[in-house]
């Protein structure tokens, strides 16, 4: 049993843009689009949506949301029930684990997490009795004791081949009630032998042969949910409410039924009257609803992306594209119609779906510029969009063929990825194709080129364009890599040259053929993420000369031993910071920040250290105006707040925070619009030294501590930086408050 503090997030209305977080903060960008269950606390309405939480203060309106960030144990809640007997709330999740919330605090109950059962183990119900929760099993009826917050017995209902699967539980009299995988079985509650079979017998009046997927008790009888019609049942403030995909219907007094529809009911999931006679509705299109008198009130759904499902990020422009199409292994598509998802510097959220994008399916990536947005879709070309309309979607008729069909049909065009060059040309990888490697010309005119190799199974992931120009492709399944260029002349063939990149030395010498990402780092060299850890090419440039060029992987030695960076990680992603750091997101093994030659782990965030939803890291974007560091796990979007930004190229403005500190901060304090990787020296008001460190790219971090170690005293304090030329000036001050 584990316990921590409850943090809340609160939306309120954003007139400033989303800048000044504290060095070393996260923050969550969850999907609350998909209502799937409600209950209340007190004065709170609290929502599971697509495995978020969030809750609705009744009075005020405001929304909170709850997650890893604020504080709770684990990512996709299913359920969450309150005790106001108890004052508390219990949450249980998708892979079994379990929260209570106490005294706004959060108390880990992960037993039922960590047990190894055979076959299916899913929580499917939940019910408060007294002190303790009933968990309706796929494994039995779980009791929690919600006093020692422990797991106090589990009652198995089955016969001699087998124990059922609990869908539901309820109370009549002294008697327990379970709805089973069987059919309905009831015992006395009181009863010493409930967690023998034995003990429990079908219920009278009750139909075997139907499955309910849950009951209530509702006055002296039992209600029951065994319609494929109806999606839920409850019982709340003393009104039973029964729920079909577009309708609720609400027996308030045991007899008379009102059956309420409305044009916002698209896929209803839950509902709940609350204490004040509220109907709540959660539809996993439509969001919470809210409902006066039967009347329609308000919707509520906190700002995020259209889902979790991420296949790419990008921050480009000052804004964060969330692409969520994907496929099979680079085979079946998974047409996926939510295009992406939009941040913008407010937070607040824009999608394209399909429709918008020209009926195109399974975004993949996106490349922007001067605010035209250009989409890789792994189905129907490549949409452009320019201030939120589509403008042309660019296929094999309009572009002369150059986006040609893969050899098998005659309408599917699969672009993996979308890259700018130095000149303003558009590059493009198309998988299946003769010609795979595409450009679109400033002067819109196409081209496509090809690497001689057969178009069944030639398929394509990340494109990389260097600062030589020089395009670099993954080759997927297992094919290393590609290096493609035109030598600056997109109109002629006769100069074109490419190199396929293996593990032979001469040819690249990759770790493995296995290659999953690739980043060019401040430096030029060229980063390769494989599933045998990280190649570098220190000499690019070299591809095409004839010269050795071949990668090669960092040592890391320790004592005697020594292994190369990562090698046992498979590497999903990596990203360069303004501090030319690598941000590298693995599969199994979360996040590491490395320092600029490798040699050094400088952070490693987990699932089991830090809020990661997972560890599995699926893609990794970076704002180098602010250093918000966003990663991608198969679970969803989180940030980080690091301590590095790109440097400016001359030194002017500069911006601290905070400022003033106060008194009660206790954080970093950050100096950015510095040069790239500036000498930084704080100083008292007479030029006394109080600190001095070099910024990590336009970045620097003083913690408020004297060269002593001791908080700084009251005062103001000079900032001096190094300029382009060396020399030292103030560039700022801070003001400290005690």
């Amino acid at each position: 049993m584990k316990m921590k503090k409850l943090l809340y997030i609160l939306f309120l209305p954003l007139f400033l843009e989303a800048q000044d977080a504290p060095i070393g903060s996260w923050k969550d960008y969850l999907s609350y689009n998909s209502a799937s269950y409600i209950c209340e606390a007190d004065d709170m309405i609290f929502c599971v949506a697509n495995g978020g939480l969030f809750f609705v203060e009744k009075e005020s309106n405001i929304i909170n949301r709850v997650s890893k960030i604020t504080g709770l144990s684990d990512v996709g809640a299913k359920q969450i029930a309150h005790s106001s007997k108890l004052n508390l709330s219990v949450i249980i999740y998708e892979n079994c684990n379990i929260d209570v919330l106490e005294n706004n605090s959060i108390i880990n109950i992960s037993d039922v997490k960590r047990k190894e059962i055979a076959g299916t183990k899913t929580i499917n119900n939940i019910n408060i009795k007294n002190t303790t929760a009933y968990l309706s099993s796929s494994f039995g009826l779980i009791l929690v004791d919600l006093i020692n917050h422990e797991i106090q017995d589990t009652y198995n209902i089955g016969d001699e081949n087998g124990m059922y699967s609990i869908n539901g539980c309820a109370f009549l009299g002294d008697s327990i009630i379970v709805a089973t995988s069987n059919g309905m079985f009831y015992a006395n509650k009181n009863s010493a032998t409930l967690s023998d079979y034995n003990s429990w017998q079908e219920l009278p009046g009750y139909s075997n042969k139907e499955t309910y997927d849950n009951i209530v008790a509702v006055n002296d009888s039992i209600s029951g949910d065994y319609s494929h019609e109806t999606t839920s049942i409850s019982y709340n403030n003393n009104a039973l409410l029964k729920t079909t995909f577009n309708s609720v219907d609400i027996n308030l007094d045991g007899e008379t039924i009102t059956r309420l529809t409305h044009s916002k009911f698209k896929n209803i999931k839950y509902a709940y009257v609350d204490s004040e006679e509220n109907l709540w509705v959660a539809d996993s299109i439509s969001g919470l609803l809210k409902f006066i008198n039967y009347e329609y009130e308000e919707s509520y759904i906190p700002e995020g992306p259209v889902r979790n499902e991420i296949y790419s990020l990008e921050h480009v422009e000052n804004k964060l594209y969330m692409c969520h199409g994907g496929h099979a292994n680079f085979g079946i598509n998974s047409l996926i119609n939510d295009g992406v998802s939009i941040k913008n510097s407010y937070d607040e959220w824009t999608n394209y779906d399909r429709y918008k994008l020209g009926n195109a399916r399974d975004i993949l990536e996106v490349a922007v510029l001067n605010g035209v947005e250009y989409y890789a879709s792994w189905y129907h070309g490549i949409p452009e969009i320019r201030n939120g309309e589509l403008v042309i979607k660019h296929g094999f008729a309009n572009t002369n063929g150059a986006l040609d069909t893969c050899w098998y049909s005659n309408n599917r065009i699969r672009i993996s990825d979308l890259k700018f060059d130095s000149k303003g040309n558009l590059w493009a990888l198309s998988s299946e194709v003769n010609h795979p490697i595409v450009v679109k010309t400033q002067n819109n005119n196409w081209y496509s080129y090809s690497i001689n190799r057969s178009q069944v199974d030639l398929f394509f992931d990340d494109l990389l364009v260097d600062k030589n120009d020089q395009k670099w492709g993954v080759l997927a399944r297992g094919n290393g890599l590609v290096v493609f260029t035109e030598n600056n002349t997109p109109e002629d063939a006769s100069d074109d040259q490419y190199k396929i990149i293996n593990t032979n030395i001469g040819s690249g010498k990759l770790p493995s053929l296995q290659t999953y990402s690739l980043a060019e780092d401040l430096d030029g060299k060229i980063w390769v993420g494989t599933d045998q850890g990280i190649a570098i090419f220190y000499n690019p440039e070299n591809v095409f000369s004839g010269d050795n060029f071949d990668s090669q992987q960092v040592l890391i030695t320790e004592g005697d031993y020594g292994q190369y960076l990562l090698n046992e990680e498979k590497i999903k992603c990596i990203t360069i910071d303004g501090a030319n750091r690598k941000w590298i997101g693995t599969e199994k093994s979360g996040v590491f920040l490395i320092s600029e030659n490798g040699e050094e782990e400088v952070l490693h965030f987990t699932k089991n250290n830090s809020p990661l939803f997972s560890n599995n890291i699926v893609d990794i974007a970076i704002n180098h105006d602010n250093g918000e560091v966003f990663i991608g796990t198969d679970k969803g979007l989180v940030s980080y707040r690091a301590d590095a930004t790109e440097g400016a190229s001359f030194q002017d403005k500069i911006k601290i925070f905070p400022s003033p500190v106060e008194s009660n901060y206790r954080g970093l304090i950050a100096i950015d619009g510095l040069t790239a990787n500036a000498n930084v020296k704080i100083t008292d008001i007479s030029g006394g030294l109080i600190f001095e460190t070099t910024a990590n790219g336009g970045r620097a971090i003083w913690d408020g501590k004297n060269k002593n170690g001791k908080r700084a005293a009251t005062g103001v304090y000079l900032v001096l930086s190094t300029n382009t030329n060396g020399s030292e000036k103030v560039v700022g001050k801070i003001l400290f408050i005690h």
